[in-house]
Protein backbone atom coordinates (compact mmCIF):
# COMPACT_ATOMS: atom_id res chain seq x y z
CA UNK A 1 0.00 0.00 0.00
CA UNK A 2 1.42 3.39 -0.71
CA UNK A 3 1.81 6.30 1.07
CA UNK A 4 -1.22 7.86 -0.56
CA UNK A 5 -3.30 5.01 0.20
CA UNK A 6 -2.69 5.01 4.10
CA UNK A 7 -2.64 8.65 4.20
CA UNK A 8 -6.45 8.67 2.72
CA UNK A 9 -7.05 5.76 5.30
CA UNK A 10 -6.06 7.73 8.08
CA UNK A 11 -8.10 10.82 7.00
CA UNK A 12 -10.88 8.57 6.67
CA UNK A 13 -10.25 7.02 10.01
CA UNK A 14 -10.39 10.67 11.19
CA UNK A 15 -13.42 11.57 10.10
CA UNK A 16 -14.95 8.60 11.15
CA UNK A 17 -14.01 9.02 14.30
CA UNK A 18 -14.59 12.98 14.77
CA UNK A 19 -18.11 12.15 13.48
CA UNK A 20 -18.94 9.78 16.19
CA UNK A 21 -17.32 11.82 18.92
CA UNK A 22 -19.48 14.96 17.59
CA UNK A 23 -22.85 12.30 17.51
CA UNK A 24 -21.64 10.53 20.93
CA UNK A 25 -21.45 14.59 22.48
CA UNK A 26 -24.65 15.47 20.56
CA UNK A 27 -26.23 12.63 22.35
CA UNK A 28 -25.21 13.13 25.91
CA UNK A 29 -26.47 16.71 25.28
CA UNK A 30 -29.70 15.48 24.21
CA UNK A 31 -29.96 12.99 26.42
CA UNK A 32 -29.04 15.39 29.59
CA UNK A 33 -32.10 17.82 27.84
CA UNK A 34 -34.52 15.43 26.68
CA UNK A 35 -34.14 11.76 27.64
CA UNK A 36 -33.16 8.37 26.57
CA UNK A 37 -35.67 8.17 23.61
CA UNK A 38 -34.34 11.57 21.68
CA UNK A 39 -30.90 10.61 22.68
CA UNK A 40 -31.04 7.09 20.95
CA UNK A 41 -32.87 9.13 17.98
CA UNK A 42 -29.53 11.22 17.48
CA UNK A 43 -27.28 8.14 17.69
CA UNK A 44 -29.27 7.08 14.91
CA UNK A 45 -28.89 10.09 12.93
CA UNK A 46 -25.06 10.36 13.89
CA UNK A 47 -24.52 6.52 12.79
CA UNK A 48 -26.52 7.59 9.05
CA UNK A 49 -23.60 9.79 8.77
CA UNK A 50 -20.63 7.57 9.84
CA UNK A 51 -22.11 4.89 7.23
CA UNK A 52 -22.25 7.18 5.00
CA UNK A 53 -18.53 8.04 5.16
CA UNK A 54 -17.28 4.92 5.76
CA UNK A 55 -19.00 4.08 2.26
CA UNK A 56 -17.58 7.04 0.89
CA UNK A 57 -13.81 5.65 2.22
CA UNK A 58 -14.05 2.25 0.55
CA UNK A 59 -15.64 3.70 -2.54
CA UNK A 60 -12.46 5.88 -3.21
CA UNK A 61 -9.89 2.97 -2.07
CA UNK A 62 -11.44 0.80 -4.68
CA UNK A 63 -11.40 3.74 -7.32
CA UNK A 64 -8.08 3.96 -7.47
CA UNK A 65 -6.72 5.63 -10.55
CA UNK A 66 -8.22 3.24 -13.09
CA UNK A 67 -10.22 4.20 -16.02
CA UNK A 68 -13.42 4.39 -14.27
CA UNK A 69 -12.82 6.02 -11.37
CA UNK A 70 -14.60 9.25 -11.88
CA UNK A 71 -17.68 6.94 -13.01
CA UNK A 72 -17.27 5.15 -9.73
CA UNK A 73 -17.47 7.65 -7.49
CA UNK A 74 -20.30 9.58 -8.94
CA UNK A 75 -22.29 6.55 -8.86
CA UNK A 76 -21.27 6.01 -5.47
CA UNK A 77 -22.24 9.18 -4.06
CA UNK A 78 -25.91 8.84 -6.07
CA UNK A 79 -26.34 5.12 -4.22
CA UNK A 80 -24.68 7.24 -0.90
CA UNK A 81 -27.41 10.30 -1.05
CA UNK A 82 -30.20 7.43 -1.51
CA UNK A 83 -29.08 5.29 1.17
CA UNK A 84 -29.51 8.16 3.46
CA UNK A 85 -32.94 9.17 2.32
CA UNK A 86 -34.20 5.56 2.76
CA UNK A 87 -32.15 5.13 6.25
CA UNK A 88 -33.28 8.43 7.47
CA UNK A 89 -37.28 7.22 6.32
CA UNK A 90 -36.42 4.26 7.99
CA UNK A 91 -35.42 5.82 11.65
CA UNK A 92 -38.05 8.75 11.10
CA UNK A 93 -40.94 6.52 9.43
CA UNK A 94 -40.81 2.90 11.04
CA UNK A 95 -38.76 2.86 13.14
CA UNK A 96 -40.95 6.57 14.30
CA UNK A 97 -37.63 8.08 16.28
CA UNK A 98 -37.44 11.73 17.00
CA UNK A 99 -36.88 13.31 13.67
CA UNK A 100 -35.78 16.93 15.35
CA UNK A 101 -32.61 14.79 17.38
CA UNK A 102 -32.04 12.63 14.24
CA UNK A 103 -31.79 15.11 11.85
CA UNK A 104 -29.76 17.69 14.28
CA UNK A 105 -27.20 14.40 15.43
CA UNK A 106 -26.79 13.61 11.60
CA UNK A 107 -25.95 17.59 10.59
CA UNK A 108 -23.16 17.48 13.51
CA UNK A 109 -22.14 14.37 12.66
CA UNK A 110 -21.48 16.10 8.77
CA UNK A 111 -19.56 18.22 10.90
CA UNK A 112 -16.39 15.77 10.99
CA UNK A 113 -15.32 16.67 7.41
CA UNK A 114 -14.71 20.41 8.27
CA UNK A 115 -12.79 19.30 11.48
CA UNK A 116 -10.72 17.16 9.51
CA UNK A 117 -10.15 18.82 6.22
CA UNK A 118 -6.24 19.10 6.45
CA UNK A 119 -6.49 15.22 7.17
CA UNK A 120 -7.55 14.16 4.06
CA UNK A 121 -6.18 16.27 1.71
CA UNK A 122 -3.02 14.94 -0.33
CA UNK A 123 0.57 15.83 0.63
CA UNK A 124 3.05 17.99 -1.02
Amino acid sequence: MGDAAVNLQRGIRRVVLSQALLTLMVAIGIWVTHGKFDAVSACYGGGIAILSTWWLGRRVQRAGDGTGAQISLYAGAAVRFVAVLVLLGVGIGLLKLAPIPLIIAFAVAQLGFLFNLGSTMPSK
